[in-house]
C-alpha cells in the first residue's frame, strides 16, 4: 500500500517555539459552552467547576444578560470527565434541546441548548488554543481595541435588552453620556499617543466608579456611555457628578514629557426612564444626548439630567 504524503518524510527538527510547546503539552480538552445566539454571541463559558449555575442573577456562576433568562435558570454538573448533566431550575421560559423542553439531560459534543427565548448555548470540548482563539474572537467583536471597554455595537444591543428588562420588571433605567471637553486641543498640543492615554485614563477612572452590573462602552471618539439599570434620576445625577469630579481630579502625564500633567474635564448628559414609563432605546439615547449638548452650552464641565418623557400617542 502506498504511503500517505505525511509518512514519506522523517522528522529532522523539533519545533521548540512557545506555540509548539503549548500544542505538545496541551492538557485534555475542557468542556465549554459557546454562545451561538442571544446577547453574547461568541462568548465562551468554561465548565471548570463540578457544579455551575447559569442565570441572570449576579450570584450565579455564569451570568447571562438576557431578560428571557430566569434569575437562576439551569444547573450544570460534572459527574465524570466527559459526563455533563444539565438541569432546568424551574425556569419561567424553559430549557430546550432538539426543540423539546427538558427537566434534565446529558450533554454531548455539539448539543445545542436553548435557554429562555433566544440564548443558544452549544456544548463542546475545546483545547487550550481553541479556547483562547474563541475567546479572542469574542473580545474583538465586543470590546474597544484601545480602552478595553465595550464597543458601540455591544452597547446598541445591550441598551435594548436592558430597557426591555426594566419595562418588564417596572424598574428605572439610566443612561449617562460623557464627552471629554476640548479633546482635540489635547491631541494638537501633546500628540495622539497622549490623547490615547487620556482616553484610557478616563475609562479606567469611570470603571472604578460604576457597579459591576453597569455597562461602560465607548460610543465614539471621545464619547462614552454608562448604562445603569435600576438607577433612578436622583442616583443617576449623583453618578454623573461623581464621574465629573473624578475626571477633573485626574493628572495625566504627557507621554513625551512625564513632567507635564494634563488636566481634562467632561460634559455629561444623564437621562432616566422612570419605572412607570415605556420608551424605545433611541428616545433614551436622544434625551441623554440632548442633555449632553446642554451641558456643553452651559460652559462644559457640567452635568445636566432629566427624566425621559413618553411619546404622545398618535391619533
Amino acid at each position: 500500500m502506498p504511503k500517505t504524503p505525511i509518512e514519506t518524510y522523517e522528522t529532522i527538527q523539533l519545533d521548540r517555539s512557545t506555540v509548539a510547546e503549548k500544542i505538545r503539552s496541551a492538557p485534555p480538552k475542557k468542556a465549554c459552552f459557546v454562545v451561538m445566539g442571544g446577547m453574547d454571541v461568541g462568548r465562551v463559558i468554561a465548565l471548570n467547576e463540578p457544579v455551575i449555575t447559569i442565570g441572570r442573577n449576579a450570584k450565579c456562576t455564569v451570568v447571562l444578560q438576557d431578560d428571557g433568562v430566569s434569575r437562576f435558570h439551569v444547573k450544570v454538573r460534572r459527574e465524570a470527565e466527559d459526563s455533563i448533566i444539565i438541569r432546568d431550575l424551574d425556569s419561567t421560559n424553559g430549557t430546550f434541546i432538539g426543540g423539546e423542553r427538558i427537566a434534565e439531560a446529558m450533554l454531548y459534543d455539539g448539543t445545542k441548548v436553548l435557554i429562555g427565548r433566544r440564548t443558544i448555548l452549544k456544548f463542546t470540548f475545546l483545547d487550550e488554543l481553541e479556547y483562547y482563539f474563541q475567546q479572542q474572537m469574542y473580545e474583538t467583536s465586543t470590546r474597544d481595541g484601545l480602552t478595553g471597554v465595550y464597543n458601540r455595537r455591544y452597547f446598541s444591543q445591550k441598551i435594548i435588552t436592558d430597557l426591555s428588562f426594566a419595562r418588564r420588571h417596572q424598574i428605572p433605567c439610566t443612561l449617562v453620556i460623557l464627552d471629554i471637553d476640548h479633546f482635540k486641543k489635547v491631541n494638537d498640543a501633546y500628540g495622539h499617543r497622549t490623547g490615547d492615554q487620556v482616553l484610557i485614563t478616563v475609562t479606567e477612572a469611570v470603571g472604578k466608579l460604576i457597579r459591576k452590573e453597569d455597562i461602560l462602552a465607548r460610543y465614539g471618539g471621545e464619547e462614552f456611555v454608562v448604562i445603569a439599570q435600576g438607577t433612578d434620576l436622583v442616583n443617576g445625577k449623583a453618578l454623573g457628578k461623581r464621574i465629573q469630579r473624578c475626571i477633573a481630579e485626574q493628572r495625566i502625564p504627557a507621554l513625551d514629557n512625564p513632567n507635564i500633567g494634563i488636566k481634562v474635564t467632561v460634559s455629561i448628559g444623564v437621562a432616566t426612564v422612570p419605572s412607570d414609563v415605556s420608551v424605545e432605546a433611541d428616545v433614551l439615547i436622544s434625551t441623554a444626548d440632548t442633555n449632553l449638548f446642554r451641558a456643553k452650552r452651559l460652559g462644559r464641565n457640567q452635568v445636566v439630567t432629566s427624566p425621559v418623557s413618553p411619546l404622545p400617542d398618535k391619533q
